[in-house]
């Protein structure tokens, strides 16, 4: 939806500013809100923000604001194009905190020191100092953004001199921003996530600057809201599908959300009412994960929740109690507006279970947002100019039953080979080693859902990834396929049977064989057995049904002692699978290591309530250690450090390349912690008797003999099945299982017209799908009872 340009028109009569606050809340609101925070969750955030407030002032605590140093840059290498995020979240940082502590409580202390800090700004990060000239358009947008609000609320402590070096610089920063924004061939217009950032902020800045500025002032608030406008008529599709991640939709909003609340509060046009935009909560509900408060990882976002309070404003003005359920969900935090667009609106659960972002080429399916429900997706979209992207058309993912079976590994945009953002980090198809054709940080690739259907019992859609393994937007190929067609069927539960999926891969690169690798990606505290065509992923269970553990009243020296026989001389690196139990996990998490009659280290283990592997290391900081073995039998020890610390399974191993969970390599030697001899105070504990945990079955199958195996992508495992044919047709069914509930029987057919899938649940019950040999048709699903 474009907005008219007559709307955008702002007449001079509404611009005319008064001093004190206006963008989100003004003088006469101040009672309301300190009403907000005399009780409930809005006096929790309170409480922490005057804290963090009182900090700023004080120069003997950790978290002064020293105005000194507003412009300090982080150690370390940081690219100069991301320099001005640092000032700039400092500076919003600071300013909001000061801001709403002094507007609410009228206490001077905080009004200065925030004073202070604004005017550091003014004097530090002119627009025409290098670093923030060189940073990204995002990057001012984040200063901005501080010089806004901070003005807005602390503005009215600053002199007449300070107001008028103040406007200078601020105008200078709109004017530049904007430049950038009507510049042809600016690369972030109009999709990229800058437009909300860069735009919004600009907006907010604008809105501030209109008694100094009368006559340009208006033209910059018209422009700015054109920006806003252009975002989300360009940046979101019809059902408020960011085109960037779940984060980056995020932060493209917060600005932009924020310029159009005070817009409206200034007589302008009403952008919260956008079309697009009030369809967003949709989109970001139908990403949370079941059971969790974290949305998706998809295209380059890490697994994350939704803290930021545009949730709350949209809660609040539209109204939408979608937004409200949102924020009660997955939101949290305590930062300044928070607390002034808390939200009293009753929250209202989502309604829909399946849809089709069409703009964005995602499709979800999910039988609810609880733990024991089940959530499957799939992505092929196109790639918009610039925007963050993978090379992940036709990726799945799958959830439930208080697990991520199937992952995206997450934020990645660096066009390295092999890196997060390339086609080994997702569920997808590799062809003789390759994949889709280079994507990140600035290049992308191009998929489509070619069909999409929610039925009664189950859901589907065909994902078509040719163009993404044969050229990105640059032109540069990847493996080269004739097509790459994906079926996902989503098979809806009923009558005691639970939700699953299959996924059928009909993917061709010429007449020729060639290897075929099928990509399934876990997360990290889940280990997986395979055995012919068939892996059970098991998650957050000790192995073997027992571990070892130091336990949490343990006092004096206790050992847990392992004899086992090296093959080979050489310097072998131990790992083990940890998890700490004890109340406090950083104080629960470490062990003294011994093997043979060496020095005893203390290893500081990977601390977490869930079993993850670790290398063995040496101290704090860490550094790493081998042993130096030879040919023969050795001892390992653990002994007790910390109260509460857990060990299920450990390896050795002399290849620097190996992986958790070392499943089926046999360069390493795997040993079970329940087998060793046990020492009091350390203990063996048993697991037996527990409800048994769920887990989730793969069955593959392919035209060709099909081989399972496992390795590991960063820290996570990653199933593969590999086959070598010229189409290899794979054809998987994946299972999550709660514990109670018995595996099926799986039964592939293969006949002249295509392939059919049996799951037999029992003998009454069996689900069938019939892949035709023909491609690009679909699968027909039988849901019925077994026929005599």
């Amino acid at each position: 939806m474009a907005l008219a340009l007559t709307l955008l028109l702002i007449p001079a009569t509404v611009l005319s500013a008064a001093d004190g606050p206006s963008l989100v809340f003004s003088k006469d609101d101040l009672p309301a809100l300190r009403q907000r925070i005399a009780g409930g969750d809005a006096a929790v955030a309170w409480e922490a923000l005057k804290a963090r407030a009182d900090a700023c002032c004080d120069p003997a605590s950790p978290g002064y604001a020293d105005p000194e140093r507003l412009d300090a840059e982080p150690g370390g290498q940081v690219r100069p194009q991301v320099l001005g995020h640092t000032f700039g979240r400092r500076l919003t940082s600071w300013a909001e905190d000061l801001g709403l502590a002094y507007q609410v409580t009228g206490d001077e202390k905080y009004g200065r020191h925030g004073a202070a800090i604004l005017m550091a700004a003014v004097q530090r990060l002119p627009v025409t100092d290098p670093r923030p000239a060189k940073s990204f358009a995002g990057a001012r947008g984040d200063i901005v953004r501080g010089l806004a609000v901070g003005y807005d609320w602390l503005g009215e402590l600053l002199d007449a001199k300070q107001r008028e070096q103040f406007a200078r610089v601020a105008a200078d920063y709109v004017r530049n921003i904007l430049a950038e924004a009507h510049r042809e061939g600016t690369w972030w217009v109009p999709y990229h996530n800058f437009m909300g950032v860069a735009g919004g902020a600009a907006g907010c800045l604008a809105l501030k600057l209109r008694d100094a500025y009368p006559d340009e002032a208006p033209g910059w608030v018209t422009d700015c809201t054109q920006i806003v406008a252009t975002y989300l008529d360009a940046g979101f599709d019809e059902q408020g599908a960011c085109f960037e991640g779940t984060g980056y939709g995020v932060y493209g909003l917060t600005n932009a959300t924020l310029f159009a609340e005070a817009l409206r509060r200034s007589g302008g046009p009403d952008l919260l009412q956008h079309p697009k935009l009030l369809r967003v909560p949709h989109f970001y509900a139908m990403s949370v994960l079941p059971g969790e408060r974290v949305v998706e990882a998809r295209n380059d976002a890490n697994y994350a929740g939704l803290g930021n309070p545009l949730f709350l404003l949209l809660a609040q003005r539209r109204p939408s109690p979608l937004a409200a359920w949102l924020w009660e969900r997955c939101g949290g935090g305590t930062e300044a507006l928070r607390i002034v667009w808390d939200s009293d609106l009753t929250p209202e659960a989502p309604s829909t279970l399946c849809e089709h972002f069409e703009g964005r080429g995602l499709c979800v399916f999910r039988t609810g947002w609880e733990t024991e429900d089940l959530m499957f997706s799939v992505e092929a979209g196109p790639y918009h100019k610039v925007t963050h992207n993978q090379a992940d058309k036709g990726s799945f993912t799958l959830y439930g039953l208080g697990q991520r079976w199937a992952i995206d590994s997450g934020y990645g945009n660096n066009q390295l080979p092999g890196g997060r953002d390339q086609t080994e980090a997702h569920n997808c198809v590799l062809i003789d080693g390759e994949g889709q054709a280079l994507s990140g940080a600035g290049l992308g690739t191009d998929g489509t859902i070619a069909r999409y259907a929610d039925e009664p019992g189950y859901g589907y859609c065909l994902a078509d990834a040719t163009d993404a393994y044969n050229r990105n937007s640059a032109g540069k190929p990847g493996a080269v396929v004739r097509h790459a067609l994906r079926h996902a069927l989503f098979l809806k539960p009923r009558g005691g049977v639970p939700a699953y999926a299959v996924v059928l891969d009909d993917i061709v690169k010429d007449d020729d064989p060639h290897r075929y690798t099928w990509l399934l990606h876990t997360a990290a505290n889940t280990e997986i057995e395979t055995e012919e065509g068939r892996a059970v992923l098991h998650p957050n269970a000790s192995s073997g049904g027992a571990y070892v553990e130091t336990p949490p009243e343990a006092t004096g020296q206790g050992t847990c002692t392992w004899r086992f026989a090296a093959k080979q001389d050489g310097q072998y690196t131990l790992w083990a699978s940890v998890r700490a139990a004890g109340p406090e996990p950083g104080k629960s998490d470490s062990f003294f290591v011994q093997v043979d009659e060496g020095r005893q280290i203390a290893w500081h283990a990977p601390g977490g309530r869930e079993w993850r592997w670790g290398e063995v290391t040496d101290g704090v900081p860490p550094v790493g250690v081998t042993f130096a073995l030879t040919a023969g039998e050795h001892v390992l020890r653990f002994l007790t450090r910390e109260p509460g610390a857990q060990v299920d399974r450990l390896a050795l191993t002399t290849a620097p390349d190996a992986t958790p969970p070392f499943t089926g390599d046999p360069r390493a030697i795997l040993l079970q912690a329940e087998e060793g001899e046990v020492a009091a105070p350390m203990r063996v504990v048993s697991e037996e008797g527990k409800a048994r945990p769920p887990r989730m079955v793969v069955r593959v199958a392919a035209a060709a003999p099909v081989f399972l195996g496992v390795d590991g992508y960063e820290a996570h495992p990653r199933l593969n099945a590999e086959t070598t044919a010229s189409n290899p047709r794979f054809a998987a069914v994946l299972l999550p299982l709660p514990g109670d509930v018995p595996e099926p029987s799986v039964r592939y057919v293969q006949e002249e017209a295509g392939l059919r899938v049996r799951v037999m649940w029992t003998e009454a019950t069996v689900d069938e799908v019939f892949w035709p040999a023909a491609t690009g048709a679909p699968p027909i699903v039988t849901r019925a009872p077994r026929e005599p």
